[in-house]
Parts: structure tokens; C-alpha cells; sequence
């Protein structure tokens, strides 16, 4: 006669699905981490003015990432031939950056302006912007100011998302899960494969051992005794 194994059926049913969420949530996680690295290097603005004059050049913006905690417009003064020329970009440069989506709608108006900014590494802030939504949009940008470069130098423009730790906050989230998942389905498989691969859903019972003769024999003469020392029962009457 077999039974069922049920506690063994239990932990490998935890086993299989404690491994199947410890999977889903690595790839969450890595998906996550993935799209944090290719965020902090990623411009999805970037066009090159001539500031030897006013002028709009409109290129455009492709949005890729929609948890940053802002975006800013960044230009980029490594190619200013002399000193004087990176010091009157900072002093008197003007403009505005206007964002539309493909339909036309306005998404986002900045003014552009390095009067209160101060350069870093070859690069100023000209504005901030808000995180809007994943798409593609073209950004409109209009200098107003004239004569703050020679006329053979070229700046970058440029946009660059705004990230710090609390992005990755779902990376380490969906990692512990991960190892948590994990965890379980390594303690329950390694519990329960090595009765699965031997006796499968079944439960190994031992056959009740048959009677010696003498246990028999003993039997016998107790039950022959008891039956006639015994009364046959009485009915009873209600």
C-alpha cells in the first residue's frame, strides 16, 4: 500500500515557485540597474550654436528616462578659443529652449541664461527642467544674445537627467527579493529533492510483519478460553 508524500509535494511546490520569483525578481532587478547606467551617461538633447550671432536651431529630444528627479540643459565651453571669449559666454549669454511633442503641444518653455551660473569642468547650467514622459519631441533653442564668440567657434548644447541614489532604490528592492526567493528555494529543494529523485509523490510504507506460529498458537487458546468463559451478549429492549 503507498500514500501520498504530501509534505514533499508541499516543499516542492515552494521550491519551484520560491526559484520562479527569485528569478522574475533578478531580471527586474537587473532591468532596473541596466536602465540606471544607461541614464547617467545618456543626452537626449545634444545641438551645436554658433554665438557669434542670434539664431534658433531646433533639433531633437528623445526622452529615455522618466525617474529622474529633473534634467538640466548644460553648455559646454571646452571649445572657447580664449579665456575672454568663455568669460563673455558666461557674463552675457541669453536664449530660451522651448519642448514639443510631434503633435505640436508645448511640453516645456525655459528661459537660458548663465547669469547666475559658474563653470564646472568646462560645462555651465543654463536651466532646469522638469521630467516629463518617455517619447520623442523636438526642442526648440533661440539665442538672443550677439558677438559673445568669434565666428569660427561652435559651444554644445546640451541635456543631461538628473540622477542620484534613490534611483536605484528598486535595484536593491528587487535584489532582495531575489535573495530572499532564493534563500527558501535552496533550503526546500535541498530538503525534499533527494526523496522526490528516489520515491517520486509516494511515501515508502514498510509491510506489517506476518505472525510467528507461536504467536498464532497463542492466540488461538486465549480466543477458544475468552469464548468459553464468556456469556453471549444480551439483547437489549427499548
Amino acid at each position: 500500500m503507498r500514500k501520498l508524500a504530501i509534505g514533499r509535494i508541499i516543499g516542492m511546490l515552494l521550491a519551484v515557485t520560491s526559484l520562479t520569483i527569485c528569478l522574475f525578481a533578478l531580471k527586474l532587478s537587473w532591468d532596473a540597474n541596466s536602465r540606471f547606467e544607461q541614464a547617467i551617461t545618456a543626452r537626449p538633447m545634444e545641438a551645436v550654436l554658433d554665438l557669434s550671432q542670434p539664431g534658433t536651431v531646433t533639433v531633437p529630444f528623445e526622452q529615455t528616462c522618466s525617474f529622474s528627479h529633473g534634467e538640466g540643459i548644460y553648455l559646454d565651453l571646452n571649445d572657447a578659443e580664449t579665456d575672454k571669449e568663455r568669460a563673455e559666454i558666461l557674463g552675457r549669454f541669453s536664449g530660451s529652449i522651448v519642448i514639443h511633442d510631434l503633435a505640436g503641444n508645448e511640453i516645456v518653455n525655459r528661459g537660458l541664461s548663465t547669469s547666475q551660473a559658474s563653470e564646472m569642468n568646462g560645462e555651465v547650467r543654463l536651466a532646469d527642467l522638469p521630467t516629463f514622459a518617455e517619447g520623442d519631441y523636438r526642442a526648440t533653442i533661440t539665442v538672443v544674445t550677439h558677438g559673445i564668440a568669434s565666428p569660427h567657434s561652435r559651444q554644445t548644447i546640451y541635456a543631461r537627467y538628473e540622477l542620484c541614489g534613490l534611483e536605484q532604490i528598486p535595484v536593491v528592492v528587487f535584489g532582495f527579493i531575489s535573495f530572499c526567493a532564493g534563500f527558501v528555494a535552496l533550503v526546500c529543494g535541498s530538503t525534499t529533492l533527494p526523496g522526490w529523485w528516489r520515491h517520486g509523490i509516494w511515501k515508502p510504507v514498510s509491510p506489517e510483519e506476518p505472525p510467528s506460529e507461536d504467536s498464532a498458537a497463542q492466540k488461538g487458546d486465549s480466543t477458544e478460553t475468552d469464548s468459553s468463559d464468556t456469556e453471549p451478549p444480551r439483547e437489549l429492549f427499548f
